[in-house]
């Protein structure tokens, strides 16, 4: 996995469910944008999804992947390297997602699920209290007050957020939500100085595009 190739500590997935209740990693609803099959993931079935060449899009070296299961994905995780896994849909997913975390001899605590959906990771924490779980806050779209992201991640105990790399987020909902015993992670960070604000806020984790690039200049400014 090439994340892995530029040092980084983990990856990200983004998970539908098949037709056929097997889940796979592809972050559109339909596979138009990244196979050329105009076609919603969840109404074809495993066996139709496994024909689709995805690779192509991201960029010619990667010509002829296919789109991956989350097991396939799982079984190849180096040891000590974590998962974040994001739940593309709602909670039906759930029972077949814990059934396929539980067939892999993997630590769960190097497995994160993220969401931006409560009811999702109220569903993951009753299977499994010990799954770590993050909701996920998009600045854009609404304004959100500190008081209720620390009312919304309570309510659903979840371990802490996964925000949008923005404005908003500071110093005042880092360090609140560190009060509370919960973690922050931001998304999605490629630029070195905007990486630095965010670890000398406290930050918990960074995903980002470019982790090689960035561990470098971090490694220079003897940050982690």
């Amino acid at each position: 996995m090439e994340g892995f190739n530029q040092h980084a500590d983990g990856i990200e997935v983004d998970i539908r469910l098949t037709a056929d209740k097997e889940i796979i990693c592809h972050h559109d609803k339909n596979a138009l944008r990244t196979t050329g099959t105009d076609r919603l993931i969840r109404e074809m079935t495993l066996d139709e999804v496994s024909l689709l060449e995805c690779g192509s899009w991201f960029g010619e070296a990667w010509r002829g992947e296919k789109v991956p299961e989350l097991t396939k994905i799982l079984s190849i995780l180096p040891k000590g390297k974590e998962i974040f896994i994001e739940v593309k849909t709602n909670e039906v997913i759930v029972p077949y997602l814990i059934e396929d975390i539980y067939r892999q001899n993997i630590d769960i605590d190097k497995i994160t699920i993220i969401s931006f959906f409560p009811e999702v990771i109220r569903s993951v924490k009753k299977h499994n209290p010990k799954l770590k779980c993050n909701l996920l806050i998009a600045f854009d779209y609404k304004r959100i007050e500190v008081n209720e992201i620390l009312d919304s991640v309570l309510s659903i105990d979840a371990n802490g957020v996964g925000a949008q790399n923005h404005d908003r987020l500071n110093e005042e909902l880092i360090g609140s939500l560190k009060e509370i015993g919960k973690s922050t992670h931001v998304w999605t960070v490629d630029s070195n100085k905007e990486a630095e604000r965010y670890l000398k806020l406290g930050i918990n984790s960074i995903t980002t595009n470019k982790p090689l690039f960035l561990r470098k200049h971090l490694k220079l400014l003897q940050l982690p």
